[in-house]
C-alpha cells in the first residue's frame, strides 16, 4: 500500500515536472518567436498621432505611423518599444503581444531639457540667466549658407541684420543693443567648447543646438570677449544605435525684387534739355543714340540665378563608442554678374566612453570658393545712360560721347565694375579633443584642446579695355590695369583644464567648477600689386611690368578694398571659478568669478575682473501654489547681476608703429647731398587704453499654462558700458597728417576709453502648442525692445561725426556718428523744410541769411538760431538705423502627413540713409528727376531742382550731409514659407528608405514697407555704417524644392 502510494506520488511529480517544462519552453519560444505588432498611436483626447516614431530600443529598427496613426513593425515577445513624437512625452512599452495600442501624453518635461550655458550644462528649469535655445529643426528649414540668416526672429533680443544680398555674404547679429563703437559688436562664438576667432561660418546642417547667452551674468563666464552676448553652438553628435543615414537635397532660384527707378530714353533726354550743368544732351552727337533705350542692369543683374544644397548625414554607435559624420555642398550663383559661392563642409565627431574616460574627438573643415562682384556695382550701373551702346563684359573699347570728364571718368568706372575678376577663397580646419575623468564619484577632471586654422586669399584682376572720349582720346592708360593678390592666415590655439565637483545630499544639490584657459590668436597677412598687364591669361604678378606695390600693414594704391591688415599676436589667459547650488528645485542660486589677462593692454591694464551672480525661484513649487498647479504648471522669477569685458578692438592700438622709405637727403659739409634712410610714424598708439566694461542687471519670468501647452518667458534688463572706445582725431600740431598717405591711414586718429553708453529694453517670448481636430499647432512669437542711450562722449560739444561717406563719390558728406543722449550711430544731418515756391519767401530768407538761394531750391532750418545756415550747430538728430522694437512669428502646422511653416519678422522704428537714390540724383539718372521743379512747367513738386552744381560734392540741393535722403525704414517681411509631406511608410519602403519627404520653400517673397529703396534690411553690424544704403546688393527672394530620405 505503501508502495503504491509513492508510485502514485511519483508518477505526479513526474507529470508536473513535464507540464512546468513545457510551459518554460512555450515560453522562451514565445519570447524568440517574431511577430508583427500592430497598434494606434493617440493622444489624451483620443486624436490620432500620425509620424509618430516607433523603435525598438538598442536597435536601429523603427517605423512612422500612418495618417491615421495606425503602426506596423516587426518584433519579438519581450522588446521594448519607444514611441515618441515632437510636443509628447516618450513611452516606453514591453510587447507581450501582435497588438499594442499607445497613448502619449503631451510633453510637461520640457523642463527638464538641457540647456548648455558655458563650461557645462543644467536643466532649463535650473537656468537662472536669460538663456534661450534654438534646436536643428527650427532652422533646417531655412534655405541658407549663413546660420544667422537662420536665426532672425526666433530669439527675442537678437537682432539679425542681413550684410547684404550678395552670394555668400553673411549676417550682422547683435544681442542686446550696442555693445563697442570702435570694436566688435559681434556675439562671441564658442564651437563644442571651443571659443572662436569671430563667426566660423558653419554650415547650418553642422548643428544641433544653438544657446544664445544673453544677459551679462550667464555670459560672463567667458569674460574676456562675451560684451556682445555668447552663442554656444553643439554640433550633431552620434547616438546609440544601428547607422543612420540621412540625405538632403534642395534646388531653386532667387531674384532681386526691387531696383531704383531710372529714366528712359524718352524721360533721360528731357531731363538733358533742363541740365543746366551740361551744354547739351550726349545724344546730341550721335543721332543714331536715340534709337537705344538700354538699361545696364538688364545686363549686370542675374536674376532666377540659382541656389542648390545638398547634405548628408551619418550617424550611429553603441555603449562605448558613437559617431557622426556631416558632409555638405552649398552652390550659390549671384544675383548680379561676376557673383557666385559655393561652401563645402565635412564635420565629424567620435565619442568614446571607457571606464571612468570620457573622449569627445571634433574635426571639422569647410572650403569656400567665392567670386565676388565689384565694388558699387549697383551704383556704377545706375550712372549708364540709356541712349548710349549696350557694354557686357567682353567689352574692350568704347566712346563715351560725353562732353564733360566727369561723365567719361563714370563710364570707366562702370567698365572696370563689370570686366574685374574678384576671387576670394577661405580654407577652415579645426579639430579639438575634450577628455574627462571621473576622479571619483563627485569628482571630474576636464581638458580640452583645439586649433583652428583660417586660410584666405584673394586675386583681383582688372583686364585692360579703351574708353575714348567724344574727340577720340583714350582715357585709359596702363597704369589702370592691373593684377592684386593677397594671402593671409589665421591660427587660434586653445586649452584648458579643469575640474568639476558634483554633490546632492538631502535637498541639496552642488554644482561647482573651475576652470584655467589659456589662447593665442596668430595672423599674418601680405599683398601685392602690379600694374601694365601684358596678356590676358594667365593673369598673375609676373605677367605685368609697372607699378609694383608690396605689404602688410599698409593701404595699396588701387580701387577696391586695398588696406592690407596689419599682423598681430593675442594672447589671453582666463580664470574662471562657478558654483551651481540648488535646494529641493525650487531655489537656485549661481556666482562665478573670472580673472583675464590680454596682451591688447598694457602691463599697467592687463587684468580685468568679472564677477556675476543670479538667482532663481520657482514658485509654483511652493505649498501655496497648489490650487493654481493645473492652470500654471511652472512660474519662475529669475534675477541676475552680471560683467563682462570687451577686448576685441584694432590690434596693436596700444602701439604706435612705422614705416620705412620715407628718406631724406642731407648736405655734408663739402657740399655733396647725401640720402639718408628715415621712417614715419603710422598711427598714434594709446598705451593706456584699458578695458571696455558692460555691467547688466537683468529680471525675468518663466510661466508654463495647461502642462506646458503656452509657455511665455519675459526679461527686462539694464545695462551700463563704461571706458568705450572710440577714435579721437588729433590735430596737425602734434604730428598727424593733414591728409591721408598710402602709409597713413590711421596717423590722423587715435584710440582713447571715451564713451559710455546704457542699453535698456524688455524681451519677451511666447509659444503655444494648441491642437484642433487633426490639426496640431507650434506657434510662437517673439518680442525685443531696446533703447541705446549714449550717456558721455567726454568732450565739449558732446557730439563727435564718424568719417563714413555715406553717397559715393560726395567726400563731403557726413550724416552719421554720436551724440549725448542720443542712440549710437544716430543720422545727425542738416534739416530742411521743403523747396522755395514762393518768391516773397525766398527774398526775405536771402536776405536774412545772406544766401542766394533760388526758387526750387532746398529751404536749409538754422536749427540753432545763430543767423547761420549749415554750421555744425545746426545738425539735429533724425533718427538711427536702430529700430524701436522688434517682431517675430513663427507658425508650424502638422495635418496627418502634411507640414507647414511659416516666419514673419518685423522692424519698427529704425530710418535708413538712402545713398542709392542719392547716387542716382548727383548722377542725374533717378526718374524722380523728370519730376523736379521747373519754373513755369512743373512747380507743384517737392524734387529740388537740378542745378549746374547738383552733380558735386556739397551741392544744397542734393547735399549729402541733409536730411532729405532719410526715410522711415520699418518693414515686415514674409521670411519664410514651407509645405511638406512626408510620405507613407509603404512607399517609402517600396524605394528601399524609411522617410521621404518633399517640401517646397520659398523666402523673403513678400516686405511690406514705405522705404522707397532697394531693401530697407541694410547695416550690418559696423555702427558707423548702420542704415546706410549705400548700393549694396540687396536681400534676394528665392523659391526652392527639396526632398529628404532616411536609410
Amino acid at each position: 500500500m505503501k508502495v503504491k502510494k509513492v508510485l502514485v506520488a511519483k508518477n505526479f511529480m513526474s507529470k508536473c515536472l513535464l507540464i512546468l517544462i513545457l510551459v518554460l519552453h512555450g515560453s522562451l519560444f514565445a519570447q524568440t518567436k517574431d511577430l508583427t505588432v500592430t497598434g494606434v498611436i493617440i493622444d489624451k483626447g483620443g486624436m490620432p498621432i500620425p509620424g509618430a516614431t516607433v523603435l525598438i530600443q538598442g536597435t536601429s529598427t523603427g517605423v512612422v505611423s500612418d495618417f491615421d496613426g495606425n503602426y506596423t513593425i516587426k518584433s519579438k515577445v519581450g522588446d521594448v518599444l519607444s514611441f515618441s513624437y515632437i510636443g509628447f512625452q516618450t513611452k516606453s512599452l514591453k510587447v507581450k503581444g501582435p497588438k499594442l495600442d499607445v497613448l502619449l501624453e503631451e510633453d510637461v518635461s520640457e523642463l527638464d531639457e538641457v540647456v548648455v550655458i558655458g563650461y557645462g550644462t543644467v536643466k532649463k528649469k535650473e537656468i537662472t540667466g536669460a538663456v534661450a535655445q534654438v534646436k536643428a529643426e527650427e532652422i533646417e528649414n531655412v534655405i541658407t549658407g549663413d546660420i544667422g540668416t537662420a536665426l532672425q526672429g526666433q530669439v527675442a533680443g537678437v537682432n539679425v541684420t542681413a550684410s547684404s544680398g550678395e552670394a555668400g555674404e553673411g549676417s550682422a547679429i547683435t544681442i542686446r543693443g550696442i555693445s563697442s563703437l570702435t570694436g566688435s559688436n559681434s556675439p562671441l562664438w564658442v564651437v563644442d567648447g571651443v571659443p572662436q576667432s569671430g563667426d566660423p561660418r558653419l554650415n547650418p546642417n553642422e548643428i544641433e543646438t544653438l544657446d544664445v547667452l544673453k544677459d551679462a551674468a550667464s555670459a560672463s563666464i567667458y569674460g574676456t570677449r562675451a560684451a556682445g552676448g555668447v552663442i554656444l553652438v553643439t554640433t550633431k553628435k552620434g547616438k546609440k544605435g544601428n547607422t543612420q543615414v540621412e540625405l538632403e537635397v534642395t534646388n531653386g532660384v532667387q531674384y532681386i525684387r526691387r531696383n531704383t527707378p531710372l529714366m528712359n530714353t524718352e524721360q533721360q533726354l528731357f531731363f538733358d534739355a533742363n541740365d543746366p550743368s551740361r551744354s547739351s544732351s550726349p545724344a546730341s552727337t550721335d543721332r543714331y543714340s536715340l534709337l537705344n533705350d538700354n538699361d545696364l542692369r538688364d545686363f549686370t543683374q542675374n536674376d532666377m540665378s540659382t541656389i542648390n544644397r545638398y547634405n548628408l548625414t551619418i550617424s550611429g554607435g553603441g555603449d562605448d563608442v558613437k559617431y557622426s559624420v556631416v558632409m555638405g555642398l552649398f552652390d550659390q550663383e549671384g544675383t548680379v554678374i561676376n557673383s557666385e559661392f559655393k561652401r563645402y563642409n565635412l564635420r565629424s565627431n567620435l565619442d568614446i566612453t571607457k571606464g571612468k574616460w570620457t573622449v569627445n574627438n571634433g574635426f571639422g573643415f569647410t572650403v569656400d570658393d567665392r567670386e565676388r562682384p565689384n565694388f558699387n556695382l549697383l551704383i556704377f550701373g545706375q550712372r549708364a545712360l540709356p541712349y548710349l551702346d549696350k557694354v557686357d563684359q567682353n567689352t574692350t573699347s568704347f566712346t563715351s560721347e560725353v562732353d564733360d570728364a566727369n561723365a567719361s571718368s563714370a563710364y570707366g568706372q562702370i567698365l572696370e565694375a563689370i570686366t574685374r575678376d574678384r576671387q576670394v577663397g577661405r580654407d577652415r580646419f579645426e579639430a579639438s579633443s575634450n577628455l574627462k575623468y571621473q576622479l571619483t564619484k563627485h569628482l571630474q577632471l576636464t581638458t580640452l584642446i583645439s586649433g583652428v586654422i583660417t586660410n584666405e586669399y584673394e586675386k583681383q584682376v582688372q583686364p585692360p579695355f579703351a574708353l575714348f572720349d567724344n574727340n577720340g582720346v583714350n582715357l585709359r592708360d596702363e597704369d589702370d590695369n592691373f593684377v592684386y593678390e593677397g594671402r593671409s592666415r589665421n591660427v587660434l590655439i586653445n586649452w584648458n583644464g579643469g575640474i568639476n565637483y558634483q554633490q546632492k545630499f538631502n535637498k541639496h544639490k552642488i554644482n561647482a567648477m573651475a576652470v584655467v584657459n589659456v589662447e593665442q590668436d596668430y595672423f599674418t597677412s601680405i599683398g601685392a600689386v602690379k600694374r601694365g598687364l601684358l596678356f590676358a591669361d594667365p593673369v598673375n604678378l609676373s605677367t605685368a611690368t609697372i607699378g609694383e606695390e608690396l605689404g602688410s600693414d599698409v593701404t595699396l594704391n588701387f580701387t577696391g578694398p586695398s588696406t592690407v591688415e596689419p599682423d598681430y599676436k593675442i594672447k589671453r589667459i582666463g580664470t574662471v571659478g562657478r558654483v551651481l547650488y540648488d535646494y529641493d528645485g525650487k531655489y537656485q542660486l549661481s556666482a562665478s568669478a573670472r580673472v583675464d589677462a590680454s596682451n591688447q593692454f598694457s602691463r599697467d591694464n592687463l587684468y580685468a575682473f568679472f564677477p556675476s551672480v543670479s538667482a532663481g525661484w520657482t514658485i509654483s513649487d511652493e505649498n501655496f501654489w497648489e490650487g493654481l498647479r493645473k492652470t500654471i504648471n511652472n512660474f519662475k522669477f529669475r534675477a541676475s547681476y552680471g560683467t563682462t569685458g570687451n577686448d576685441r578692438f584694432a590690434p596693436n592700438s596700444i602701439y604706435s608703429p612705422v614705416a620705412t622709405g620715407y628718406n631724406a637727403n642731407f648736405q655734408a659739409a663739402n657740399g655733396s647731398d647725401t640720402e639718408h634712410s628715415g621712417i614715419i610714424q603710422q598711427q598714434f598708439g594709446n598705451p593706456n587704453l584699458k578695458w571696455e566694461v558692460t555691467k547688466q542687471y537683468n529680471f525675468g519670468i518663466d510661466m508654463s499654462f495647461w502642462n506646458n501647452k503656452l509657455i511665455f518667458t519675459a526679461d527686462y534688463y539694464t545695462t551700463k558700458k563704461d571706458d568705450l572706445l572710440t577714435n579721437v582725431q588729433v590735430t596737425p600740431s602734434f604730428g598727424a597728417s593733414v591728409q591721408a598717405d598710402r602709409d597713413l591711414t590711421g596717423s590722423r586718429f587715435a584710440v582713447f576709453n571715451v564713451g559710455n553708453l546704457t542699453n535698456e529694453g524688455i524681451e519677451a517670448t511666447l509659444r503655444y502648442r494648441p491642437s484642433i481636430g487633426n490639426v496640431r499647432f507650434n506657434i510662437l512669437g517673439t518680442f525685443s525692445k531696446n533703447k541705446n542711450v549714449v550717456t558721455s562722449l567726454q568732450s565739449e560739444s558732446g557730439v563727435q561725426l564718424f568719417t563714413t561717406r555715406p553717397v559715393f563719390g560726395d567726400n563731403q558728406a557726413l550724416a552719421i556718428g554720436l551724440k549725448e543722449g542720443r542712440e549710437a550711430g544716430s543720422f545727425l544731418v542738416f534739416e530742411t523744410d521743403g523747396i522755395f515756391k514762393d518768391q516773397a519767401e525766398l527774398d526775405a530768407y536771402n536776405l536774412k541769411y545772406g544766401e542766394s538761394r533760388q526758387l526750387g531750391d532746398l529751404k536749409y532750418v538754422d536749427s540753432n538760431g545763430n543767423g547761420v545756415l549749415r554750421d555744425e550747430g545746426d545738425r539735429v538728430y533724425k533718427g538711427s538705423g536702430l529700430p524701436d522694437f522688434e517682431l517675430g512669428l513663427n507658425l508650424q502646422a502638422t495635418y496627418k502627413n502634411w507640414f507647414f511653416l511659416t516666419n514673419w519678422y518685423a522692424s519698427i522704428g529704425n530710418e535708413v540713409y538712402n545713398a542709392t537714390r542719392a547716387s542716382a540724383f548727383k548722377a542725374g539718372r533717378h526718374r524722380d528727376l523728370v519730376y523736379q521743379y521747373i519754373p513755369g512747367v512743373n512747380e507743384d513738386t517737392n524734387i529740388p531742382s537740378f542745378r549746374n552744381t547738383s552733380r558735386n560734392s556739397g551741392d544744397n540741393n542734393y547735399n549729402g550731409s541733409s536730411d532729405f535722403f532719410i526715410e522711415d525704414g520699418s518693414f515686415l517681411r514674409l521670411r519664410n514659407v514651407v509645405i511638406g509631406y512626408t510620405f507613407p511608410k509603404k512607399v517609402a519602403e517600396s524605394m528601399g528608405v524609411t522617410r521621404f519627404n518633399i517640401y517646397a520653400n520659398a523666402q523673403n517673397i513678400l516686405t511690406f514697407t514705405k522705404y522707397t529703396g532697394l531693401d530697407p534690411e541694410v547695416g550690418g553690424n559696423n555702427i558707423q555704417q548702420k542704415g546706410i544704403d549705400s548700393g549694396i546688393i540687396p536681400t534676394t527672394a528665392s523659391m526652392n524644392l527639396g526632398v529628404r530620405l532616411n536609410f
